[in-house]
C-alpha cells in the first residue's frame, strides 16, 4: 500500500531563560567563598538564535521537545544524540540499516501495479503501472516531440516546465537529453526491425518517391517496404529517408542498393514507383546490380519487379479528360469562392436554396492540383445549380465580381449553362476514377488484388463511353483511352502480377480473370485466349520457382498425409458398392458419377496451383456486420493445406500498386525542414521521420487489434443468435 512521508515537527523551545539558568536550563557556578558569579541579568540574556537544518537527512528524524540534542526516527522511534558537533554521519547510516525506513522506501518506489479490466490479454486483466516513474515519462516526452513534429528545444521552453511543475511530473530533461534519446530509440527500433525482416525471410515489396522540401529545396527520397508477418498481417515500416543531390535513375538506384545492404534485405518482390524516365532507367540498373548478387534475390529475374503507380496513372488520365472543360471549372470555381468570401454573401445565397440550410461549409473549395477535391467541389456545386442561377439573374453584385480583371484578364464566369452541362458530363467520368483511386490508394491492408478490377472497370467504361453518340463525350473519352492504354495496355504492358494478384483471391480466382478478358476482347477471341495463357504461364512459372526453392524445407510430398489411410477406405467403399450391386441388381447414383468422370476424363489436381484453381470460389455471403472479406485470413487457415501458394500470396497480396505509402511520409508539417525554426542535419531529419512512421504504425496496430476483437465478439454474438433462431447450419467467413 501506497503510503504518505511521515510529517517532520519543527520544535522550537521557546521557554525564557529564569533566574541563573542559562540558556540551556542549567544552573550557574557557585564560588568557594560561597559568593555567586557576576552574571548579567535575565532581559541582558541573549537567547541563542535556531538555525534552519540544511541537511535533507531532517525529513527523517524529530527533535526531542526537552533536549535538542537528541532526536528521534520518524519510522522506529530510535533516540539518537545529534549534537551540532557531532554533525549528521550517524543519523544516515541508521536509515541505511532502519528496517521500517526501507519498507517506507520500498512503498514509495514507482513499481506498484493496479489491475486493469480493459486488458485484451486472454486473462481478461493486466498489471498496469500505478504510478509513472520518471525514465517513463522522459520516453512519453521524447515520444511527443517525434510523433507531434514539435521542435527540439520544446522541451526547454517555460510552458512545458510549467506544465511538469503544475502535474508534479519530474524535472523536465534539456533538449540535448532529448535528441541523444530519441538517437538512441531510433537505433534500437530500427535494430528491433532488422531482426523482424531477417527471421521473416521472405521477400519485400519496396514503394519509392523523391519529395522536395519547400523551405530549403533539398531533396528527399524516402524507401518504405511492405511484407506480411508471420501472424499473417500486412506490415510496412520507413527504411531510408534519404537526403539526394538530384533525381537521375542512377542516383536513385544507389540510395536503393545502399539501403538494402543498411538493412540486410537479400529478396525483393516489387518496387513501386513514379511514372518518370529516371524511375525506370533507375530500376534497370537496379535489376541488374541486384541480380548480380544471387539467383534468388529477385522473382522470374526481376523480369516483373517495376510496377506503375496506379493512383499516378489515373491522375495523368483525369488530367487530360479535364482539359477541355477547364474554363468551365474554372467559371464554377470563382462563383464559389465570391460566395464564401463573406457570411451576407451566404445568407444572401441561401435565400436562393429551397432547403435554406446551407453554410459556409456547403460549398467546399478545391485545391487545383488534387483533381479529386475538384470532383468534390463539382459534385456539390451541382446540387446547387438553381441557386447560382438566381444568383445570376437577381445578384447585381454577384455579376459585377465577374466583370473586374485579375492580372490584366477579365475573371472567368459566372458559369453559363452551358458551363453546367459540361461540369456534369465531366462528374460522371470523375466519380470512376474517384471510387477506384479510393482502392489502389489503400496502404494499411492488403489492395493489390482489388487492383485489376478496377482497371478493367475504368477500361469498360471508356470504351461504352467512346461509342456515345454524343460527339463532345465521345471525343473526351477517347482521349482518356489513349492515356490509359499508354500505360495499362492489356496486351502489352500492363504488368501481369496486378492479374496473378486477383487470382489469388479465393472469391475469384482464375474465373474472374477469365470473365474480364471476355469482357473486354470478346469471348474465345485471340487477344483473350492470348492474355489467359501469358497469366497462366507466369503463375505457373512462380510455383515452380517457390516449390524449387523450398523443396528442401517441405518433408512431406503434396497430398500424401493421410493418403493411405483415404486410399484404403476408398477400397472398402468401392468393394461394398460392387458386391451391393451385383447381389441385389440395384445402381447407386454415386457409381453412375463415377463412370461419368471416367468418361469425362477428369483427372486429379497433381499440384497444388492445379487444385487451388480447380476447387470451387468462394460463395460472397453478405456479411450482416458489413466486415469485409479477410483475404489474409483465408489464407492463414489454408495455408497448411497450399503451403507453397500460401508463400506466394504473402508476397503477391503485400505488393503495393501506388506509391502513397511513401507519399504519405511527406504529409508532415514541414516544421523540421523550416531553418528559422530548426537547423537539423540530413541524418537527424532520417532519424525523426523515420522514428514519427515507427511510432504512428504501432500506436495504429495497437488501435486496429481493439477494433477488431470488439468486431469479433459482436460477430460471434451476432452468430449464436442466428444460429438458435433462423439458420442453425448458417457459417460466417471471418
Amino acid at each position: 500500500m501506497d503510503s504518505s512521508s511521515p510529517q517532520r515537527e519543527a520544535i522550537r523551545d521557546d521557554d525564557e531563560t529564569q533566574g541563573n539558568d542559562d540558556e540551556f536550563g542549567t544552573t550557574s557556578p557557585v564560588t568557594a567563598s560561597g559568593n555567586k558569579r557576576k552574571t548579567k541579568s535575565a532581559a541582558a540574556v541573549k537567547k541563542k538564535k535556531n538555525t534552519s537544518t540544511r541537511s535533507t537527512v531532517w525529513n527523517h528524524y524529530t527533535r526531542l521537545k526537552d533536549n535538542r540534542n537528541k532526536c528521534s526516527c520518524n519510522y522506529c522511534g530510535r533516540v539518537m544524540r545529534c549534537a551540532t558537533s557531532n554533525g549528521t554521519s550517524c543519523l544516515k547510516k541508521h536509515l541505511g540499516i532502519c528496517k521500517e525506513h526501507q519498507t517506507w522506501v520500498q512503498s514509495q518506489s514507482q513499481t506498484q501495479h493496479t489491475l486493469n479490466a480493459e486488458s485484451d490479454d486472454e486473462d481478461g486483466v493486466q498489471l498496469k503501472l500505478a504510478r509513472v516513474s520518471n525514465e517513463v515519462v522522459r520516453e512519453a516526452t521524447n515520444e511527443m516531440l517525434v510523433i507531434s513534429e514539435l521542435p527540439l528545444s520544446f522541451v526547454d521552453g517555460l510552458g512545458w516546465k510549467h506544465f511538469c511543475n503544475k502535474v508534479n511530473l519530474p524535472k523536465p530533461h534539456s533538449r540535448r537529453t532529448a535528441t541523444r534519446d530519441i538517437v538512441e530509440l531510433y537505433a534500437k527500433r530500427k535494430s528491433d526491425l532488422m531482426q523482424l525482416i531477417s527471421g521473416n525471410k521472405q521477400r519485400v515489396s519496396l514503394t519509392t518517391d523523391i519529395w522536395v522540401a519547400p523551405s530549403t529545396a533539398a531533396s528527399y527520397m524516402v524507401i518504405t517496404a511492405h511484407f506480411i508477418d508471420g501472424r499473417w498481417k500486412l506490415r510496412k515500416f520507413i527504411i531510408g529517408f534519404r537526403h539526394v543531390a538530384d533525381h537521375k535513375g542512377a542516383t536513385i538506384c544507389s540510395v536503393l542498393l545502399e539501403c538494402m545492404a543498411e538493412w540486410g534485405i537479400k529478396k525483393v518482390f516489387t518496387i513501386t514507383v513514379a511514372n518518370a524516365t529516371a524511375n525506370t532507367n533507375a530500376l534497370k540498373l537496379f535489376r541488374d546490380a541486384f541480380n548480380a548478387l544471387g539467383p534468388e534475390c529477385l522473382v522470374l529475374g526481376g523480369e516483373l519487379l517495376h510496377l506503375r503507380c496506379c493512383a499516378h496513372i489515373i491522375n495523368l488520365v483525369v488530367r487530360d479528360g479535364m482539359l477541355e472543360v477547364d474554363a468551365s471549372v474554372c467559371a464554377i470555381r470563382n462563383a464559389i469562392q465570391y460566395i464564401r468570401a463573406s457570411s451576407k454573401r451566404v445568407e444572401s445565397f441561401d435565400q436562393k436554396v429551397e432547403s435554406a440550410r446551407m453554410t459556409r461549409g456547403s460549398l467546399s473549395l478545391d485545391c487545383k492540383t488534387r483533381w479529386n477535391s475538384t470532383y468534390l467541389m463539382l459534385s456539390r456545386a451541382l446540387k446547387f445549380r438553381a441557386a447560382f442561377d438566381r444568383m445570376k439573374v437577381e445578384d447585381k453584385l454577384y455579376n459585377d465580381h465577374f466583370q473586374e480583371t485579375v492580372e490584366g484578364k477579365k475573371r472567368v464566369g459566372p458559369p453559363t449553362s452551358e458551363d453546367w452541362d459540361k461540369v456534369e458530363g465531366l462528374v460522371k467520368f470523375l466519380v470512376i476514377f474517384y471510387n477506384s483511386t479510393f482502392v489502389v490508394s489503400a496502404s494499411n491492408s492488403p489492395s493489390s488484388y482489388k487492383c485489376y478490377n478496377e482497371i478493367v472497370t475504368i477500361e469498360r467504361n471508356l470504351i461504352t463511353l467512346s461509342t456515345s453518340t454524343d460527339e463532345k463525350l465521345r471525343t473526351k473519352a477517347m482521349v482518356m483511352r489513349a492515356k490509359f492504354n499508354k500505360y495499362w495496355d492489356g496486351l502489352k504492358d500492363i504488368n501481369r502480377l496486378l492479374i496473378v494478384a486477383s487470382v489469388f483471391d479465393p472469391r475469384n480466382k482464375m474465373k474472374f480473370a477469365g470473365l474480364c478478358f471476355e469482357k473486354l476482347y470478346g469471348k474465345d477471341s485471340p487477344q483473350s485466349k492470348v492474355l489467359y495463357d501469358s497469366v497462366t504461364d507466369v503463375m505457373e512459372r512462380l510455383f515452380d520457382e517457390y516449390n524449387t526453392s523450398a523443396a528442401s524445407h517441405t518433408a512431406p510430398a503434396f497430398g500424401s498425409s493421410s493418403q493411405s489411410q483415404s486410399v484404403q477406405e476408398s477400397q472398402d467403399e468401392a468393394a461394398m458398392d460392387s458386391s451391393d450391386e451385383n447381389e441385389y441388381g440395384y445402381e447407386r447414383m454415386d457409381s453412375l458419377y463415377k463412370e461419368m468422370v471416367n468418361e469425362l476424363g477428369f483427372q486429379d489436381a497433381s499440384t497444388e496451383l492445379e487444385l487451388y484453381l480447380k476447387e470451387k470460389v468462394e460463395i460472397r455471403k453478405p456479411n450482416p456486420l458489413g466486415i469485409p472479406f479477410d483475404v489474409l485470413g483465408w489464407w492463414r487457415i489454408n495455408s497448411s493445406k497450399y503451403p507453397t501458394l500460401a508463400a506466394i500470396a504473402k508476397d503477391v497480396l503485400a505488393m503495393q500498386v501506388s506509391s502513397v505509402a511513401s507519399k504519405s511520409a511527406f504529409s508532415t508539417s514541414n516544421r523540421i525542414f523550416d531553418p528559422s525554426i530548426s537547423c537539423l542535419t540530413h541524418y537527424m531529419i532520417e532519424v525523426l521521420m523515420c522514428t514519427e512512421q515507427w511510432l504512428k504504425c504501432e500506436i495504429r496496430i495497437n488501435e486496429r487489434s481493439v477494433v477488431s476483437t470488439q468486431q469479433l465478439i459482436a460477430e460471434i454474438e451476432l452468430q449464436d443468435e442466428l444460429q438458435r433462431e433462423f439458420e442453425p447450419q448458417l457459417h460466417f467467413q471471418t
